[in-house]
């Protein structure tokens, strides 16, 4: 997980000041915010904003009040646009690093989920809004205390009926 937070926190700070200028901590904080694990290090951001401005990616822009925030560049969003490919290779690296694990800890649905990326977003820009929504549910599930039998039957009853819905959309205009 280490190399591919590495490998892509560019990418990740050109998205947060394609949204907003901010400042070295307030990507730190935006970070571990929305990931809810991960605050990179100064010692890995800053040296990393200095190079990205060298590369013309992003600048320094001091606000009114004297606060130094980055600002992406033209050249830094035409950049993130075309992290396509990057964005098909972080999936790639994900799905067989779950292959992986799967098959050493002999976790047959894991494998299953890492097909699922495979075919992830291509093609479904539905998905920009329905994936989130599929992640929720997992996130809820993962929370779950351990259940009784009489539980894991109800929540087993909510998934068939939300299957059995999802599944009536297919016959819907």
């Amino acid at each position: 997980m280490h190399e591919i937070r590495r490998g892509h926190l560019k990418f990740y700070v050109l998205r947060l000041l394609s949204e907003q200028r901010q400042t070295g901590y307030g990507l730190m904080k935006a970070i571990e915010t929305e990931t809810g694990f991960w605050k990179p290090s100064a010692g890995s951001l800053y040296p990393l904003l200095t190079t990205m401005r060298e590369a013309g990616l992003i600048c320094e822009v001091t606000e009114p009040e004297g606060t130094t925030r980055w600002q992406i560049t033209a050249e830094g969003r035409e950049t993130y646009e075309q992290a396509a490919e990057t964005r098909q290779e972080l999936l790639d690296s994900m799905r067989r690093s779950l292959v992986v694990f799967a098959k050493v800890f002999d976790a047959a649905p894991i494998e299953s989920f890492a097909e699922l990326l495979t075919t992830w977003h291509q093609g479904r820009p539905d998905f920009d809004i329905l994936g989130p929504l599929f992640m929720d549910l997992q996130d809820s599930l993962w929370s779950l205390p351990s259940l009784s039998s009489e539980q894991q039957e109800h929540v087993q009853a909510i998934l068939r009926n939300a299957i059995a819905a999802v599944e009536g959309v297919r016959e819907t205009p």
